[in-house]
């Protein structure tokens, strides 16, 4: 199927092909975002209206979708790596206390590791809230909600996007050239730096971030009617606040199965663990896994001795990924794990925009949530006992 001009500006005109056309949009999307349709015409040359219904539709229904990258950093915020192991009196309801610290203890993601059944779990804390978590989860133990946790900062967390040059969007089919995807593997290799500028912020901003968590393809006219705001407000804090200080630093565009692979049976998701690295790991490590189609995102440390990966994999492709990790990753294969993840017990969350007033900034209410918990516990250890007796 053709499409529009190659307007590139070498040699003759031509044709696009429709697998081209869609790659053109993709990667304007990373940039743009997908709802700044005319700046994605403008940046690809192809008619407005045409990408209009290839973003609406065709991409759609090919299980591509659009998120919101968001520089927590900037906002004050610090991501945490968690392993949770609950008790065996807990572990029917860790759902419910996980939902409950979503909603006042800054988790913003969380996921069950089978066959073993604990659980990772991903805080994004502001810096000053650290140490009181680490106190929270280790009241949790004292309850024995836990058994036991493990707790890492991140100095740096990366998601990324799908790589089109390796996705027929014609054929809707995935092209990997296992042997060549990784050629240039050590020239490129290069150190992570961090930006640990911050970036003045108020309620409006952290309210627009939310809204495009939920939804990164609606506009701006839909949120402000959402916020119940005037449009121009949300239009300014967008514009200068979010995109001029580079707290959205861009759009993160992902598969995640086709109309004909809704099923998540045919994605496997894992997380990778790297531990007890050197400085001169990290590079190459981070290099392997930037360079594997379906990675979705890398993490490192504070430290910079862990290093943390999630991968999604379509099943037919699981077999060559492990082979492709294990080749390329075997001298380190004494230093990870992976964590296969249960769809059905995964949950992500908004960024905590309920612990944050313009008046004073973040916070965080530890001892509150202590209390909360206290009470959970209490509540559920006399109802044990009532129904003890009644037996």
């Amino acid at each position: 199927m053709d499409g529009e001009l190659q307007r590139d500006g070498v040699g003759p005109q031509r044709l696009l092909s429709y697998d081209e056309e869609m790659k053109l949009i993709v990667d304007a999307i990373k940039k743009y975002g997908p709802k700044n349709v005319s700046e994605i015409a403008r940046a690809t040359g192809i008619p407005t209206e045409t990408v209009r219904y290839r973003i609406k539709n065709q991409l759609k229904d090919m299980g591509i979708r659009f998120h919101v990258s968001i520089n927590y950093l900037k906002l004050g915020l610090i991501r945490s790596w968690i392993l949770l192991d609950f008790s065996i009196q807990s572990l029917k309801n860790a759902p419910e206390f996980l939902d409950m610290l979503a909603k006042r203890g800054y988790l913003t993601y969380y996921a069950k590791v089978i066959p073993y059944g604990f659980y990772i779990a991903i805080s994004t804390l502001p810096y000053s809230a650290i140490s009181r978590y680490r106190d929270l989860l280790d009241e949790f133990v004292r309850l024995d909600i836990l058994k036991e946790y493990r707790m890492i900062d991140l100095q740096y967390l990366k998601h990324l996007s799908l790589r089109p040059e390796y996705y027929d969007f014609a054929t809707r089919t995935w092209s990997i050239p296992w042997n060549t995807i990784d050629s240039n593997l050590k020239k490129d290799a290069k150190s992570i730096q961090v930006d640990y500028s911050r970036s003045p912020i108020d309620k409006v901003d952290l309210l627009i971030l939310k809204e495009l968590q939920i939804n990164a393809s609606q506009s701006i006219s839909s949120i402000s009617k959402k916020l119940d705001m005037p449009e121009k407000q949300v239009r300014y804090h967008y514009k200068s606040h979010l995109l001029g200080s580079n707290i959205i630093d861009g759009y993160v565009i992902r598969w995640q199965g086709d109309r004909l692979h809704l099923s998540n049976k045919y994605i496997l998701s894992c997380f990778l663990e790297f531990s007890d690295l050197l400085s001169s790991d990290v590079p190459y490590i981070h290099k392997v896994l930037e360079s594997l189609p379906f990675t979705w995102m890398i993490a490192l440390s504070v430290d910079r001795t862990k290093l943390v990966s999630q991968i999604s994999v379509p099943i037919a492709f699981y077999h060559d990924t492990l082979v492709y990790l294990s080749n390329k990753l075997n001298i380190y294969k004494e230093k990870y794990k992976v964590y296969n993840i249960d769809y059905y017990n995964a949950e992500s969350y908004t960024l905590p925009y309920e612990s944050y007033s313009d008046n004073i900034g973040w916070y965080a209410d530890i001892d509150g949530l202590i209390n909360i918990f206290r009470e959970r516990i209490k509540a559920a250890s006399k109802a044990h006992m009532i129904d003890y007796v009644e037996k």
